[in-house]
């Protein structure tokens, strides 16, 4: 059984300068974390708890807003190369 889950998991941030991006990190720690990318304009609650929690039972399962979604501040990427930016602050999640 998972200690935290998606639903308990606290949300998190990360900033960067007047940016902060929201993330949950949860599951079996370890390893290479399993970062899950949302479609365009989607928040980390919009991913089904049932996948997300069946993925962290075997690996670190890291979920996120793109900033300006969700619980994170900014503008709200238009394109891949904005949005892969927001990837990059994680890497220290």
């Amino acid at each position: 059984m998972l200690k935290h889950t998606h639903e308990t998991t606290p949300t998190q941030y990360i900033q960067a300068g007047d940016i902060h991006v929201a993330y949950r990190r949860f599951g079996k720690h370890g390893g290479t974390p399993l970062l899950l990318l949302n479609h365009f304009a989607a928040n980390m609650d919009d991913w089904d708890p049932k996948v997300t929690n069946g993925l962290a039972e075997d690996r670190d399962v890291i979920i996120f807003d793109y900033t300006g979604v969700g619980n994170s501040s900014g503008e709200t990427p238009s394109n891949i190369v904005a949005l892969a930016k927001d990837v990059e602050l994680l890497q220290s999640a």
